[in-house]
């Protein structure tokens, strides 16, 4: 069954949707558990109802086949980390699916006026055979900064992400990344450097549209250009504000030269009625 036939305006396709709303859960959960993890998603994007069956089906095909995520992070393109994140649970209420680290990783990195902040770069799947599905590469479109500035504290880096649902709107969605940072070293550090933090992944979180397909690229470049333009003009309002304001300060500037020009003239002028 294809998520374009289900969303086609004909008759024929309609009557196949109405037809398989009257299907009861359990038997609809059949059906999604035999399907392929793409098309689990394309379905939940069809109605509330479709969603909240496809969640649960998901969450259920990420336990089964042992699927993950991986988080990659670097510091100014170096000290690159590759940390593995599994599938803890599906919390029903929120919708939400929540991965933890397969083991216990410190990543080092360093605070620093001199040098950027970390990053997060890609979120991707793991145990899955993405083929030619460039969805699957990278979920996330823009790398994340996270802070490292405070010591023996959790953070929570929130951001969001644009996937395609609900229609012919792009889908604004958020996940949520948290983590702690010390800069207490480990037992097995030798030598440590100042300024230096330890970064410790503790769990990652987001809904099932986070894993929806990526926004067309079209729409990403149109976006970027409206955003450029707004820039722009705000730059050339600056630009006019700052020009207006140097022209005053030197209309100013030439009154009080000629006002002091014109003194000498005054004192001459009334010594001489004096005289």
């Amino acid at each position: 069954m294809k998520f374009k036939q289900l969303h086609n305006s004909n008759t024929t396709n309609h009557e196949s949707t109405s037809s398989l709303l009257t299907f009861p859960n359990e038997l609809l959960l059949l059906l999604f558990e035999s399907l392929d993890i793409s098309t689990i998603l394309s379905l939940s994007d069809v109605c509330n109802r479709f969603l909240s069956i496809g969640q649960v089906c998901l969450a259920k095909k990420l336990k089964d086949l042992n699927l993950g995520l991986s988080l990659i992070f670097d510091q100014e393109y170096r000290q690159i980390y590759n940390v593995e994140f599994a599938f803890e649970q599906f919390e029903l209420e929120s919708g939400r699916f929540i991965f933890i680290p397969k083991k216990s990783e410190v990543l080092r990195f360093t605070h620093s006026r001199m040098i950027m902040s970390p990053k997060l770069r890609k979120v991707i799947f793991t145990g899955i055979d993405d083929g030619a599905n460039s969805d699957y590469k990278n979920f996330i479109q823009r790398s994340c900064t996270l802070s490292v500035e405070s010591n023996n504290s959790i953070l929570q880096k929130i951001s969001t992400v644009y996937r395609i649902g609900r229609g012919l709107t792009h889908l604004k969605t958020q996940f949520k990344f948290t983590y702690s940072i010390s800069d207490i070293p480990p037992l097995s550090t030798d030598k440590i450097r100042r300024g230096e933090r330890w970064l410790t992944p503790v769990r990652f979180e987001c809904l099932s549209c986070f894993f929806y397909p990526h926004e067309p690229i079209a729409r990403k470049i149109i976006r970027d250009i409206i955003h450029f333009k707004r820039r722009n003009n705000q730059t050339k309002k600056n630009n006019t504000k700052s020009r207006d304001l140097s022209e005053i300060s030197l209309s100013n500037t030439e009154t009080i030269h000629a006002i002091n020009e014109q003194r000498p003239f005054r004192k001459r002028f009334y010594h001489g009625v004096r005289g």
